[in-house]
């Protein structure tokens, strides 16, 4: 991969980790705008859900931005590269599990159950998601056999 090309897509990755940064900096601040509010049980509980949602983000782009060192460095096929996709496969479930528990806060205060129902399809799409990446797992193995097999051959 062009080298320009993994620059790009670096700092997209550093864009996308200081706009979480700074979307949990100003969800935290929030919760403590208004002392008085009658739901600051349920926002708190919310907040926190999607704080977290956000690490696991941050998560995610921390390991393609060690799978983009593997490319730089030729060893893609490593089983090292398997560990990352791993971990962001990981990030992505544990993100569907938030998307449910922020579905069921939300449908709780709303008392619609409706959310709920918007919320456990949400939580599917994004466990979707995760078994994409675990997909593109399989292909990696099988790409690094076929890699192994070549240098065997050479």
């Amino acid at each position: 991969m062009p080298q320009k090309i993994i620059a790009l897509l670096r700092g997209i990755l550093i864009v996308g980790l200081l706009g979480c940064l700074g979307i949990q900096a100003l969800l935290t601040a929030m919760l403590f705008l208004d002392p008085a509010d009658s739901y600051r049980g349920a926002r708190i509980a919310a907040v926190s859900v999607i704080v977290i949602g956000f690490v696991c983000v941050e998560v995610a782009l921390a390991c393609v931005w060690q799978l983009l060192t593997l490319v730089r460095r030729g060893k893609v096929f490593s089983p090292l590269a398997f560990r990352w996709v791993d971990v962001i496969i990981g990030a992505i479930t544990v993100a569907a599990v938030l998307v449910l528990i922020l579905g069921y806060i939300v449908g709780e205060v709303d008392d619609d159950p409706g959310v709920i129902l918007i919320g456990a399809v949400l939580a599917l799409l994004v466990a979707g998601v995760a078994l994409i990446v675990y997909v593109q797992r399989m292909l990696l193995v099988q790409a690094a056999g076929f890699s192994a097999e070549l240098d065997a051959v050479i």
